[in-house]
């Protein structure tokens, strides 16, 4: 990339100006932290309160969300921070339309069966884990936007509606903090722009693996080369719309950085499951060395920074699991919901809380004394009893 390019496209004085503008940013620092939090963050929010037997469906939830709705508006104003035109339409592009155009090589079953058996003969396939018939998510006549998806599978990260759009909101955040304070500490800049677009495209088929299911459930993900299905399909999408080599390599980093032989070879195999997939030569697309058992030499540094930007789950994954487990007690005890008799009633009750205030909030007001309290009470602010 060009010099300029690896410049950061923005001042600390205009990135902090950006960031206290930001619809995302505002809503993150309107949250109150104290006793009374739940009022003031319902009305701080927004939130149109949603009769109980009237809540919407999962997709209909992020839309109505003005924080997954800011969420989303300020990774589209992030990524426009990128200096390189060409990349950033490319990735503006796919984020507004993440359709995996990968499937388009796989018209048959005998198409997807031959690319699963090479992965099994590569070891990047377990078939205890994953089969040919669960390889690839059924293809939607109409795929949910972006804006939409959850984070992650049910009980892990951000597992409400739009909670993809927080997470990579948050990711993106992180990472161009990152690059700004190697900029302020060490004197000296890092490839913004593949860091940064790396991060926006980490998980970009998360839409295509966390489909929306009638019971307000996602689809189930499945493992492939040893991470969520969602890592590899994501890198292979990435390389079929011709996204940079050394781009994919740092997207590819999210789970796992090269950090020594053995996590190289966790990020190698998942390139080579993303070529194979995506019917590219790893080599001579430039995303592995020449011999085809590493990285390209020496490492850049962007790979890591996108791995650090991606572990907001070390902390999301718990938050979220503690919050369900309140709201199944709220959903009990205040509307008479049985989250095990009646799961898709409780998912509509979760998603929608969720994609509201998120489950880190939820999280974050279980730490006061009064916690559950405060959570029965904006519980009852945002679904109001029939």
């Amino acid at each position: 990339m060009s010099e300029s390019m690896m410049k950061e496209p923005i001042s600390r004085r205009t990135f902090l100006k950006l960031a206290a503008g930001s619809a995302a940013g505002a809503l993150l620092f309107r949250f109150p932290f104290q006793a009374s939090a739940a009022e003031e963050t319902a009305k701080s929010l927004e939130i149109r309160p949603c009769a109980l037997s009237a809540l919407p469906a999962a997709e209909e939830s992020a839309k109505s969300s003005p924080l997954v709705k800011g969420s989303y508006e300020d990774i589209l104003s992030l990524v426009n921070t990128i200096h390189d035109s060409s990349l950033k339409s490319s990735v503006l592009s796919m984020i507004r339309h993440p359709e995996p155009t990968f499937m388009e090589n796989y018209s048959s079953s005998s198409q997807i069966t031959r690319v699963y058996n090479k992965l099994v003969e590569m070891k990047l396939a377990d078939p205890s884990k994953i089969s040919a018939e669960t390889l690839f998510p059924p293809v939607p006549s109409r795929l949910q936007p972006f804006m939409t998806a959850p984070g992650s599978g049910y009980m892990s990260h951000h597992p409400y509606p739009g909670g993809l759009a927080t997470h990579v909101c948050s990711n993106l955040h992180i990472t161009s903090g990152i690059c700004r304070t190697y900029k302020d500490v060490f004197g000296y800049d890092v490839d913004y722009d593949t860091a940064m677009a790396g991060q926006a495209l980490h998980d970009i088929e998360k839409p295509y693996v966390f489909q929306w299911q009638k019971d307000g459930s996602s689809l189930k993900e499945y493992t492939l080369a040893g991470q969520g299905a969602h890592h590899v399909l994501s890198i292979a999408e990435s390389m079929i719309r011709g996204i940079p080599a050394e781009v994919v390599t740092a997207q590819a980093c999210a789970h796992g950085a090269p950090s020594s032989p053995k996590e190289e070879q966790d990020v190698v195999g998942w390139i080579k499951a993303a070529a194979l997939i995506a019917g590219k030569d790893p080599v001579r697309s430039g995303y592995l060395r020449k011999d085809g058992e590493g990285l390209p030499a020496p490492h850049k540094q962007e790979g890591y920074i996108v791995h650090l930007g991606d572990h907001d789950w070390v902390l999301t994954s718990p938050a979220s699991q503690k919050s369900i487990a309140i709201l199944k007690n709220v959903a009990s005890s205040r509307y008479g919901i049985d989250a095990e008799k009646n799961p898709e009633k409780f998912n509509r009750f979760r998603n929608y809380i969720g994609s509201q205030v998120s489950f880190m909030y939820i999280n974050h007001l279980s730490s006061f004394p009064d916690g559950e309290e405060q959570i029965e009470a904006l519980a009852g602010k945002i679904v109001t009893k029939d």
